[in-house]
């Protein structure tokens, strides 16, 4: 009586599994019947369901042929091989058209909001022939000059894109001036150099409007100092940051670098510069295997540290040395070479290559080495001063503490 039981309830499973892959309608039929109907008068929510029914019924038999396809190649059926790949190809053709696509957008674009945001969300998610774009223009031309470039943006409409400003454009700042902003006409501007706007629903094109002047910004101190026209008096920047080296005002378009203040005449329509500043930060000083605060007497020990340049400069030359007034130590290496650190980048003292996160401290090569004399009292304090200086004599210090156990 169990094992009867059994059967007829594995039989049950098997004839509802029969019959709901009956029940799904095949990609052939479900776009047969998309085609003959009239998307103008459709409700869009059906037409929705339609579309989604089609696009999951093309899935499910992709899959399917997919699976046909690696048996037959893993037995050698050339017939069920072709097959299954000319059901792909049929496949590939079961997708929205591009009048099917223009159709459905007209209707969305006449909805209220949040369907309006719902519908073309999923229009730009459904149809390849649905990416809008914001095309950026940054063309100019003028006496024997003429640029002539576009950048072009495409996201799902309603996301954010943030618009590019001064730093980020490459035409020569004395033919050009500055970018005052963007515009939907060329000649008034609509958005704020780096304004963060929504994607648009249909394509639209953004003009770089430009205006004589010179701008310097420095991003380390938020400053944005803007001479129209007349005299222009160059800022001198100072810093709170004891690691910030002011290295001069530079616009990379021109390559014009600014480090006497007095001698800086306007060229041309004007510029755009930004401060430069050197910063290196020493992060960690690492005791290789020991605690630091319980070290060892008369024994090797290793030191290695993490350091970031994180300036807008590139940082070459770099040497560290360590140094300390303790008469219970003796450095055996107390110079290390480090070589070349660009912006934004961090490394360690023996780390192949510069990464833009943290590294940590590993491994005895290029370390530190000293020594504590064993007469050093139990509990004895001993201060270090790790200092990094570059190929220019400019130099960064970090001071820490060890203790003899």
């Amino acid at each position: 009586m169990k094992r009867t039981r059994i059967l007829l309830m594995i039989s049950f499973v098997v004839l509802i599994g029969m019959v709901a892959v009956t029940a799904a309608p095949t990609a052939e039929k479900q776009y047969a019947t998309l085609q003959t109907s009239d998307i103008t008068t459709m409700s869009l929510e059906e037409l929705k369901k339609s579309i989604d029914t089609l696009k999951d019924a093309v899935v499910r038999e992709q899959d399917e042929a997919y699976k046909n396809l690696s048996q037959a190649r893993s037995k050698g059926d050339r017939t069920a091989y072709f097959e299954a790949w000319e059901s792909l190809n049929r496949l590939a053709d079961y997708r929205m058209t591009s009048s099917q696509t223009e159709a459905l957008l007209e209707r969305i674009l006449a909805l209220d909001e949040p369907k309006r945001s719902e519908y073309a969300a999923w229009l730009y998610q459904t149809s390849a022939h649905y990416k809008p774009s914001v095309t950026l223009d940054f063309s100019s031309e003028g006496e024997n000059y003429r640029y002539s470039y576009r950048q072009q943006i495409r996201r799902e409409p309603g996301s954010q894109i943030t618009l590019p400003d001064s730093s980020q454009i490459r035409f020569n700042s004395t033919h050009l001036g500055v970018l005052a902003g963007w515009g939907l006409t060329p000649d008034e501007v609509t958005y704020q150099p780096g304004e963060t706007i929504t994607m648009s629903y249909t394509d639209q094109t953004l003009y770089a409007i430009y205006q004589s002047g010179v701008r310097f910004v420095d991003d380390l101190n938020k400053t944005d100092v803007f001479f129209e026209e007349g005299k222009v008096e160059v800022p001198t920047p100072a810093s709170g940051d004891a690691s910030a080296i002011f290295s001069g005002w530079y616009d990379q378009t021109t390559g014009k670098l600014i480090t006497d203040p007095v001698s800086y005449t306007t060229e041309g329509k004007g510029a755009f510069f930004e401060a430069l500043w050197k910063r290196l930060a020493i992060e960690d000083v690492t005791v290789l295997y020991y605690d630091q605060t319980k070290l060892p007497t008369n024994t090797q020990i290793g030191i290695g540290f993490s350091y970031s340049n994180t300036g807008n400069v590139n940082l070459s030359g770099l040497k560290a040395v360590l140094s300390t007034q303790s008469d219970y130590v003796r450095i055996l290496r107390d110079e290390l070479q480090l070589g070349r650190l660009s912006a934004g980048l961090s490394s360690t003292n023996n780390s192949r290559f510069a990464t833009k996160s943290k590294q940590q401290v590993r491994g005895e090569a290029n370390t530190f080495r000293f020594i504590v004399s064993d007469s050093a009292p139990a509990g004895s304090v001993i201060p270090f001063t790790l200092t990094i200086t570059n190929d220019k004599g400019d130099s960064w210090s970090h001071s820490f503490e060890v203790t003899v156990r």
